[in-house]
């Protein structure tokens, strides 16, 4: 089992690096297109750090067929939103008050565009709806909500993409690949695609590599594959957009910080629903439940928080008991 962990936590290691280059070009490039924070935060952003879900997802349903891959799929899909309704907004919550207190930010209270009300407001709607097609057990039924699922994501991009030229980005480090070649800064957007292009690369092999040791680890330890899976992958898949937000956050750009991580809760509750009612039965244990009715209840919490427009940094860190709950109850209770 050693040798299953250690492959685990290289896997986990390599897709944190591959996500953070991949995010930093795609930063870079929003910078230079000129865009607004809510509409890089709430749509660009988490259309390109959630890669390493989707390929985690595609990889588990194809590469590692069987009702393990899709168990570990179907767990990646809720297990996201669970982790960034809790420990994300947990430690954004922390980066915000110890901003505060060295002075970086001049309130513990993060001051947001009441344009992020959207996003939530999808996202307590919507999410819930994904247990659904599981308890009728109809396959068109799937099919049916698949396709509402996309539709709708074609329309919050509609109403955030009205609102895209809100708080335009200012300032974006500069792609790692232009500090290694400083001499192509005349092709800087070439420099950028390829970083992307060698990220997308890496996130594939420590994708494969993460889900084969989960399923492994779930057989050693006898716990679900989707209650792990829902634990494991999205601590090292969430990390890019977590890193963000924390920076963001710290740094006082309070729409940017929370944006990047709504906008990733708004995928799990529309494309990535749909990509599952597609491709796999939908069959959905009690880890799947738990996960919609955790982040619906901190979804809940954080609108009435956005509707005033004010977000106190504790606030952030109630979902932190949900996640500590939840796992308690797979680990220890092996519900």
């Amino acid at each position: 089992m050693s040798h299953t962990i250690l492959i685990l936590l290289g896997s986990m290691a390599l897709v944190f690096v591959a996500a953070l280059t991949f995010v930093n070009a795609i930063e870079w490039i929003g910078y230079r297109l000129r865009l607004g924070g809510s509409f890089v935060s709430a749509i660009l952003s988490p259309l390109f750090t959630s890669l390493p879900e989707l390929i985690v997802v595609l990889v588990a349903l194809f590469a590692y067929a069987g009702k393990s891959g899709e168990a570990i799929g179907i767990g990646t899909i809720f297990g996201e939103p669970l982790m960034v309704s809790s420990l994300s907004y947990g430690l954004v919550g922390i980066a915000v008050l110890i901003g505060y207190l060295i002075k970086k930010r001049n309130s513990t209270a993060l001051i947001i565009d009441r344009t992020l009300i959207i996003p939530y407001v999808f996202i307590t709607i919507l999410f819930p709806l994904t247990l659904v097609p599981s308890i009728v057990h109809v396959k068109a039924v799937n099919y049916i909500f698949g396709f509402i699922f996309l539709g709708t994501f074609v329309f919050y991009i509609w109403l955030m993409y009205r609102r895209r030229m809100v708080e335009v980005i200012d300032s974006a480090e500069q792609p790692y690949l232009l500090k290694i070649v400083p001499k192509a800064t005349h092709n800087q957007m070439v420099i950028a695609v390829i970083q992307l292009a060698a990220a997308v690369f890496l996130l594939y092999i420590g994708s494969a590599k993460m889900v084969a040791s989960v399923s492994d680890l779930a057989r050693s330890i006898d716990v679900s594959p989707m209650g792990l899976a829902l634990i494991v992958i999205p601590a090292a898949t969430a990390i890019p957009e977590t890193i963000s937000a924390l920076i963001w956050g710290y740094r006082g750009k309070d729409t940017l910080s929370v944006g990047a991580l709504v906008g990733e809760k708004v995928l799990y509750c529309t494309i990535y629903p749909a990509l599952g009612l597609f491709l796999t039965s939908w069959a959905l244990d009690v880890h799947a439940r738990l996960s919609v009715l955790f982040t619906a209840i901190v979804s809940l919490m954080m609108l009435g928080f956005i509707a005033r427009r004010r977000l106190p940094w504790y606030g952030l860190c109630l979902g932190v008991f949900f996640f500590a709950g939840y796992a308690i109850l797979v680990l220890l209770f092996r519900v």
